[in-house]
């Protein structure tokens, strides 16, 4: 439910940017640097959380920094009228986000049995980045207070998750004394993790935001206004689509199913340069849970791997590693808007899908049987 809950938090805010946007008569240049600012705080919280929950314990790392997500939130919530406060709040948000993911994906597969927690960490992360939106978006479109509301609803879930969090129990052994930084892997599963897992995992959040951000972006004149709602409802087909493949994707080794994720997201985008090339939004809500599917089959192979590789006092700090390559597909729709004016929307979508294609043949590839961790 913490997953969940800040999850929520981290995604509801890409359709309140077009209300920003509007409110605060904002340029693209300081959307991208409420973007930034995101991350600019969860890239240490999540590098950072993991390693000390594995030392400390997941809860005393998770609880504290899920409160401070709630503070970020109230602070958003005050910061309506105010750009330095809403860079402020989600700076401190993805700072308390990435210390909630990390060792709060850890304590999913430690608390659940064998082979059924990357499932579990992925349906709840992608169940909240998916309602958020969602939410959020229908709220800032016909609720009153649109730069209010959506908060206020995100602190009651929050809360709510915090209570639920705070009656669940630590399982994992501690390893005080070992360097905060280190990951006991052995070379052999710093070479499956390099192999498997480093050259797909842009891809889990390239799909998403290439649905939710870049495609809408791509068609300005099929919207007659901001697509807040529209925004919201297509990322929550993208990630409800990603929970509802779980069931489905238990079977086969985690590689093999990357693999399958990647050319199922080459669909998702060619569906998406179709829509771009007859600027029919209707097409993108095709793409969207394609798209869907291939990040959460992406997702949670990769948190199988970590679960076969790394040892109960690494796997915080490797899916803390793991998370920060993921987000680095956020940064896909601002590649996607530079290489338009040189190749088209549609040939940069062209470039994405054939790449996409290239590291799903290339993945785990190279492999000697003495790679194990």
């Amino acid at each position: 439910m913490l997953l969940f809950a800040v999850g929520w938090g981290a995604n509801h805010f890409v359709p309140l940017l077009f209300v920003y946007r509007r409110e605060l008569g904002l340029d693209p240049a300081h959307l991208s640097i409420l973007l930034a600012t995101y991350a600019g705080g969860l890239v240490p919280g999540l590098l950072l959380a993991g390693p000390l929950s594995d030392r400390l314990g997941r809860r005393t790392v998770a609880l504290p920094a899920a409160t401070a997500a709630l503070i970020a939130s109230a602070i958003l919530a005050g910061s309506g009228g105010s750009f330095v406060g809403l860079a402020l709040g989600r700076f401190v948000y993805g700072l308390a986000a990435g210390a909630v993911m990390s060792p709060g994906s850890a304590w999913v597969l430690e608390l659940s049995t064998a082979g059924a927690g990357p499932r579990r960490a992925t349906i709840a992360m992608s169940a909240g980045f998916g309602t958020g939106p969602l939410v959020s978006g229908l709220l800032a479109e016909l609720a009153p207070a649109p730069t209010l509301t959506p908060y206020l609803v995100h602190l009651v879930v929050l809360t709510g998750a915090l209570g639920l969090a705070l009656a669940t129990p630590d399982v994992a052994p501690r390893t005080r004394g070992r360097p905060l930084l280190r990951l006991d892997l052995g070379p052999g599963g710093w070479r499956r993790f390099a192999r498997e897992v480093a050259p797909m995992a842009p891809f889990v959040f390239a799909f998403p935001t290439i649905a939710f951000a870049a495609l809408p972006s791509m068609m300005p004149g099929a919207f007659a206004h901001p697509p807040i709602a529209f925004a919201g409802v297509v990322a929550a087909c993208v990630l409800a689509a990603g929970v509802l493949v779980q069931p489905i994707i238990r079977r086969g080794s985690p590689v093999a199913t990357a693999r399958v994720g990647l050319a199922i997201g080459a669909v998702g985008v060619a569906l998406g340069w179709l829509a771009v090339d007859r600027q029919a939004p209707a097409l993108v809500l095709v793409a969207a849970p394609v798209l869907g599917v291939a990040y959460g089959t992406c997702m949670t192979s990769g948190l199988r791997t970590i679960e076969a590789i790394a040892p109960a006092g690494a796997r915080g700090g490797l899916a803390g590693v793991y998370l920060v390559l993921t987000y680095v597909g956020f940064l896909t729709p601002y590649a996607l808007a530079r290489a338009t004016p040189h190749t088209g929307a549609r040939g940069a979508l062209a470039i994405v899908g054939a790449i996409t294609l290239a590291v799903a043949l290339g993945l785990g590839l190279g492999g000697r049987g003495g790679d194990r961790a």
